[in-house]
């Protein structure tokens, strides 16, 4: 990256397409010695767009994600009276599916909403906990050059 010096003055600086650094090179430009804009390549200014776009797109999923589940568990005690050990899915805040497995709620919601947030558990007043007795080693690769 090259830096280059635009002087300050009561004119408007134009910057000619036919300068080197124009398109190869990001431009930083100051006013009192502090940084106030640059000029990057356009290649790099799409891939910076691109990758704003789909850190919003994905911040929004997480925001619509965390809604449904606290929808769940806000129902969860009604759920509880009525659905218990049955999957419950939740969309837009509300029950939109209820079955025997998550993939027949899964698959109830994508038939009725398609590919939408949503939050899928098993109606259960504690938490189903897994109890691990150790590790078991099924099949060892031998290491590289060791035969």
């Amino acid at each position: 990256m090259t830096m280059q010096k635009i002087h300050e003055v009561q004119t408007p600086y134009i910057v000619k397409s036919e300068d080197e650094a124009i398109g190869k090179d990001t431009i930083f430009i100051k006013q009192d010695g502090e940084p106030i804009a640059v000029i990057v390549p356009y290649a790099e200014y799409q891939q910076w767009q691109a990758h704003k776009v789909s850190s919003f797109a994905y911040s929004l999923e997480d925001q619509d994600f965390e809604r449904q589940w606290a929808a769940f568990q806000r129902l969860k005690p009604d759920l509880l009276k009525k659905h218990e050990g049955l999957w419950v899915g939740i969309v837009h805040e509300q029950v939109a599916a209820i079955g025997d497995s998550s993939n027949s709620v899964l698959e109830k919601i994508l038939n009725e909403y398609g590919d939408v947030p949503m939050y899928i558990q098993e109606v259960r007043a504690e938490p189903r906990v897994y109890q691990m007795t150790g590790r078991v080693i099924i099949s060892r690769q031998p290491a590289e050059g060791s035969e």
